[in-house]
Formats: structure tokens, sequence, C-alpha cells
């Protein structure tokens, strides 16, 4: 339940946002790379979310695809970098009263464009702001996160 108010909340106060400035002669991009957000091992995910940390001055978020490791039952994919300077929350879930998914599969996928040839790789972090990393089961009982639960690797160049 803890996802859908998150999520629900910041996209209901995002339409009433004014507009964010952009940034002045921002640096070009030099490149850019695929990261895969991915599960492993996990027994009944219902709704996910996780926060990404990467920093701003090298990197940007280009673009972002859900995953299918939910499949066509997950109607709800949601996705903001606006959130606050480097965090990127990204979030699924199923809906109504469905069994979550057991085993191991993809997320997301992520397109970061880069400005420095030395960039730090972008990280899942447990809290970001005011944002917190976590799985939760059809009963909306969190799922314990153990090492190697959540991946983020490099999923290839664009």
């Amino acid at each position: 339940m803890l996802f859908v108010f998150t999520m629900v909340g910041y996209v209901f106060a995002s339409l009433f946002q004014a507009p964010q400035e952009t940034r002045v002669n921002e640096p070009a991009i030099l490149g850019s790379f695929i990261m895969a957000v991915d599960v492993n091992d996990v027994v009944d995910l219902y709704a996910w979310q996780v926060v990404i940390a990467f920093n701003s001055e090298e990197l940007m978020v280009l673009k972002v695809f859900p995953g299918d490791f939910l499949g066509v039952d997950s109607p709800f994919f949601v996705n903001a970098s606006d959130v606050d300077d480097g965090i990127l929350l990204l979030g699924g879930t199923l809906f109504g009263d469905v069994q979550g998914k057991s085993g191991s599969g993809g997320l997301a996928k992520v397109v970061f464009g880069f400005y420095s040839e030395n960039y730090e790789m972008p990280q899942i972090v447990s809290v970001g702001g005011c944002f917190e990393t976590f799985l939760l089961n059809s009963s909306l009982s969190g799922i314990p996160i153990e090492d190697g639960m959540l991946t983020l690797s490099v999923a290839g160049n664009c």
C-alpha cells in the first residue's frame, strides 16, 4: 500500500508543479549506455519501487522502459527523474486480487547519457531523498531484500 500512496502522491503533486528551469549551457552528451534493473530469486512479487542514485554532473537519464518480469498483467509502471537531483525513482505494480510473480527477471531498463568519459556508475540505494527501495508481496507486506536480489548492471551501449 505504501508504494501506491508514494507513487500516486508523486504523480498527483507533479501535475501541479511549476515548470522546472532547464540548465543553461548544458554540456553535450558524449554517448549513452543501457542499464538493466533486475530482480533475482524473488517469491510473490506484487509491487516494487527502486531508487537509483547517479551523479547528475556526469550523467543524464535519457529514456526508461518497463521490464517484462511482471508481464502484461502489470498495468502500472512509473519512472521519475525529477524527484531530486541525481535520483531516479522507478516502480511497478500488479493490480487487483492476483498472485505476485516468482523467479528472476527484468523490472526496467534505463538509458543514461554521459557528459564525461570518466563517470561514476549509477547505483541502487535503499533511501534517496524521501523515497525508499522496497519490494511488496501480494498481501502488500514487505519482502526482505537480500544480497543480490536487486541488481543494476550494464546491458549495452546505444
